[in-house]
């Protein structure tokens, strides 16, 4: 049930006096409210619940009374660990497999056009079409830089267990320009010439051809309930478990760790001695090398953690310089991991929203907004609360950086509860020992953008094809489906 906006002196006429200028008020539970006459109103009830009363008192001053959900499916525990708490479907867990094979889940980059040459003159650069299988970005760019002899851009991360199509160009005018580049998982095909590098702006959406593996009979209707929820714009717009990492603490614990200055915290978490669901061997690596124990911590790093083996020779040669020990990480890594904070941060921000009642699918007075495109996939740049909203006006949520102010929109409130409950203020975010790190924030739209969507049904395989907004997961709109009990083990990481 929607939520209804009155202006304070109409909330104290309605509420019998009620002041509504200070903090939330919960009032008694009642089965029925209603006599609400304004001519705008309409009925509300309360059948179970308390009615919620929030009050705002920025420049667009007024009062919200709603019907807290108290319906809402709670997520697996991998999911709440990384501030996904609920589901807006209501239908019953369905089983079935994403990501069975890399070739199951494919996506393909959708850039906004470029002026394309197909003449490369030397103040150009090469624009390849990569598609990659089971490798993730950065070492395909990694790759991909040391043939091209220069840096790379890309628009973006794609998923490592998939087979992605993404564009990437050398960030240097000097680099080489192979026409293709063939490795065993990822080639690269020279597509043209253009006058900047490849980044994020040029990125439209993502196109998505998914297969479900061995799903429950029910499944056309757990689809189907899906895919209207995501027309009506009601899928939160979380992100997915992808953006923070396989280990049991996760990225995002890293990034906090670093946020708030505690270096050798965020040291011991990186080596896995403070991550409960690493295997007991590797935290005890972990922990040799935190305690200058060399003869044991090397040698016992586990094969494949690179990044940690050259973060631990660091401290063996320089014990207790945690920020140097850090450094040895790749910057765009150590970025990551406070964007995965950030992300953390907004998920949990959407959860409460959503367990408020918060219609999430449209602008309100008072929301930061954003003018959707007429397909409903790209969005201007944020606007203000103050601002005179359009037809096509969407909600903006705030991702929290050092540039995070505090309008007094319905988010933002819940941004404010989210941060206090961490400890962590906004201004944080600018890391004064690790400056590089520094992350300003943001907007995103709380919901899914969804469109084209389909879908067919053979037997318990399900073929699912749609686009979605740049930075969006389609693991987040296939787990209203699935609603797995392990999310990694069905193949939504």
């Amino acid at each position: 049930m929607e939520s209804l906006r009155l202006r304070p002196s109409e909330l104290q006429g309605v509420l019998g006096g009620i002041s509504c200028l200070g903090p939330d008020v919960s009032l008694l539970m009642r089965p029925l409210f209603d006599s609400l006459t304004r001519p705008f109103l309409t009925e509300l009830a309360c059948e179970t619940t308390p009615l919620s009363v929030r009050c705002h008192t920025n420049q667009n001053q007024y009062c919200v009374v709603s019907c807290p959900n108290t319906t809402l499916i709670p997520a697996a525990d991998a999911e709440r660990r990384v501030g996904i708490e609920f589901y807006a479907s209501a239908g019953a867990p369905c089983a079935g497999r994403a990501k069975s094979s890399a070739s199951d889940f494919v996506v393909e980059e959708r850039i906004i056009e470029f002026p394309l040459s197909g003449e490369g003159h030397p103040d150009t650069f090469p624009l390849y079409r990569v598609q990659k299988r089971s490798i993730d970005t950065l070492h395909m760019a990694k790759d991909l830089a040391s043939e091209l002899r220069s840096r790379v851009s890309c628009g973006g991360m794609k998923d490592k267990r998939a087979v992605a199509v993404q564009y990437v160009t050398p960030t240097s005018r000097r680099s080489l320009r192979p026409l293709r580049v063939a490795k065993e998982d990822y080639t690269a095909e020279l597509v043209g010439y253009v006058t900047e590098p490849m980044s994020r702006a040029r990125v439209a959406g993502n196109g998505f051809t998914v297969i479900l593996r061995n799903c429950c009979a029910e499944v056309a209707a757990r689809v189907e309930e899906a895919m209207r929820l995501s027309e009506q714009r009601r899928l939160p717009n979380y992100y997915g478990l992808q953006r923070f990492g396989t280990s049991g603490s996760g990225t995002h614990q890293i990034g906090k760790a670093i946020v708030k200055g505690e270096f050798e915290e965020a040291v011991r978490l990186l080596l896995g001695a403070s991550i409960p669901a690493e295997p007991e061997a590797d935290r005890g690596a972990g922990e040799a090398v935190l305690t200058q124990r060399h003869d044991r911590g090397i040698s016992f790093m586990p094969a494949g953690r690179d990044v940690e083996t050259v973060v631990a020779k660091e401290l063996i040669q320089h014990p207790q310089e945690w920020v140097r020990a850090l450094r040895r990480v790749p910057i765009k890594l150590r970025r990551l991991y406070v964007q995965a904070y950030q992300s953390y941060l907004f998920n949990r921000t959407l959860s409460k929203s959503m367990e408020e009642g918060e219609d999430i699918s449209k602008m309100v007075p008072g929301d930061n907004w954003a003018e959707a495109s007429p397909d409903g996939i790209l969005t201007s740049a944020p606007r203000g609360v103050r601002d005179t909203p359009t037809a096509r006006a969407v909600p903006m949520v705030q991702v929290v950086g050092y540039a995070f102010r505090h309008y007094g929109s319905r988010f933002d409130r819940h941004i404010i509860s989210v941060l206090e409950s961490e400890g962590v203020e906004p201004g944080s975010f600018y890391v004064k020992d690790m400056q590089e790190v520094s992350a300003e924030g943001g907007f995103r739209r709380p919901h899914l953008a969804v469109r084209d969507a389909s879908w067919d049904i053979e037997g318990n395989d399900v073929t699912l094809r749609f686009i979605l907004g740049k930075g969006q997961y389609a693991t987040v709109l296939i787990r209203e489906i699935l609603k797995p009990r392990d999310p990694v083990a069905s193949g939504l990481a």
